[in-house]
C-alpha cells in the first residue's frame, strides 16, 4: 500500500532524514519508534507532502506521490493525525468533523461560511463521535476539550476524510490509561474494517500492543525493524532508550 525508498531530507547540514526505506502492506498495523530528534515526524511531513523531500520515492496505491500536496494526497486516501491536533478552536466539536469530512472542497466552504449542513452528514459525524465517546460534547467549542479530548477528536476527524491508510503521529501522548485501551481499540476495529495504519509513538507499551511490524529510526535513519518484539529487544533500540544495553547496569 505505502513504499518509501531512500527518503532523505536536510535543514542546513543536518540530516532530518537520511536514506529511509519502509513498506506498509493493506492490512497491517506498522509502528515507527525513535527518541525526539529521530526524525519520525519530518519523515510523515515528506511523506504526506508538509515537507518537500530531497531525494526519494513515495508510492501509494502503486501511484508515485512525492511532490503532491498534502490535499491531493488525502484525497487519494492517505490521511495524517498531528503531535499537537489540529482545528478550529471557535468553532463546536460537531463543526470540526462537518469541515474534515470527505465531502468536496465547494462542500466545505459552504459549511464554513455558516451554510445548512447536510443531515446525513452530520448523523455520519455524530457516530464517528460516538464511537470516540465524544457525542456528548459535540456542541461545545474545541478550545474547551481537555487535551485527551483533542487527542480522540483528531483521531475522529482523521476519520470524516474516510482514509484508507492512517498515519498517525504520537496518539498516546496525554491520553490516560483507561483511554489507551479505548484508542487501541479504535485502531484494531478500523484495522477490521479495512484501515491501514503507520503509528508514529514514544510508548512503547502502546506499540507493542497494537503493531505487528515495526521500524525504529535513530539519526534519521532506520536502524531496525521486523517484528515489534524483536524490535524492542534489540540492542541498539535499547541502548537509545535507556541508555544501557542488555546485562549492563543502568545508572
Amino acid at each position: 500500500m505505502l513504499d518509501v525508498r531512500d527518503v532523505r531530507l536536510s535543514y542546513g547540514g543536518v540530516h532530518a532524514v537520511n536514506g529511509v526505506s519502509l513498506d506498509v502492506q493493506e492490512g497491517e498495523i506498522v509502528g515507527l519508534i525513535g527518541t525526539n530528534g529521530a526524525g519520525k515526524t519530518s519523515l510523515f511531513n515528506v511523506i504526506t507532502g508538509f515537507t518537500r523531500g530531497d531525494a526519494g520515492t513515495i508510492r501509494f496505491l502503486d501511484n508515485q506521490i512525492e511532490g503532491s500536496s498534502p490535499a491531493a494526497i488525502a484525497a487519494s486516501g492517505m490521511v495524517r493525525t498531528f503531535q499537537t491536533p489540529i482545528g478550529f478552536p471557535k468553532m463546536t466539536v460537531l463543526e470540526n468533523m462537518l469541515v474534515f469530512s470527505h465531502k468536496e472542497r465547494s462542500e466545505r466552504r459552504k459549511l464554513l461560511g455558516g451554510a445548512r449542513p447536510d443531515k446525513a452528514l452530520i448523523a455520519d459525524a455524530l457516530e464517528i463521535l460516538a464511537e470516540f465517546r465524544l457525542d456528548g460534547r459535540a456542541d461545545i467549542w474545541v478550545q474547551d476539550l481537555s487535551a485527551p479530548e483533542m487527542k480522540m477528536l483528531e483521531f475522529a476527524r482523521a476519520m470524516m476524510a474516510r482514509p484508507k491508510l492512517m498515519l498517525l503521529d504520537e496518539p498516546a501522548a496525554g491520553v490516560n490509561p483507561a483511554l489507551m485501551e479505548n484508542l487501541e481499540g479504535h485502531i484494531r476495529s478500523l484495522r477490521d474494517r479495512g484501515v491501514t495504519f503507520l503509528v508514529v509513538d514514544h510508548n512503547l507499551r502502546f506499540i507493542s500492543a497494537v503493531c505487528e511490524r515495526t521500524y525504529a529510526m535513530a539519526d534519521g535513519k532506520v536502524i531496525a525493524d521486523g517484528p515489534t518484539s524483536d524490535v524492542i529487544a534489540d540492542p541498539e533500540v535499547i541502548r537509545l532508550y535507556i541508555g544501557t544495553g542488555p546485562g549492563e547496569a543502568a545508572a
